[in-house]
């Protein structure tokens, strides 16, 4: 039992069986912005797992400051949008204009993202 909790700290609160991050001068959380408005998967997997949820919800340096969730939602990222809610992403984070997600302009597409918010209390 001693051994297999051990396991469990090291996996999950150490993250000691994660693939490393590329070595970048840029912060988790403005490469994490950058994945997602890529609409980069593969990047914003790794990056998930190595952030905290506060790197969650920085906005962008831009005057709209947005989220990740913003960005996910907005381009129809119905996947992305999904983890950033399941690994802690602030759904009633508001852009500079005071917009939510669910309320920034988006293409029809967006729709499933936006339920998906709805669905956490949006």
């Amino acid at each position: 039992r001693e051994e297999r909790e051990s396991w469990i700290r090291a996996k999950y609160e150490q993250r000691l069986f994660l693939a490393p991050l590329p070595a970048a001068e840029a912060p988790l959380a403005e490469r994490l912005l950058v994945a997602v408005g890529q609409q980069d998967l593969p990047a914003v997997l790794l990056l998930l797992a190595h952030s905290h949820k506060e790197q969650l919800n920085v906005p962008t340096a831009d005057a709209e400051r947005r989220t990740a969730l913003h960005l996910a939602c907005d381009g129809a990222q119905v996947v992305i949008t999904q983890l950033l809610v399941w690994y802690g992403a602030d759904v009633r984070a508001r852009d500079a204009h005071g917009r939510t997600a669910l309320s920034t302009p988006a293409a029809p597409a967006a729709a499933s993202a936006r339920s998906i918010l709805l669905q956490h209390g949006c």
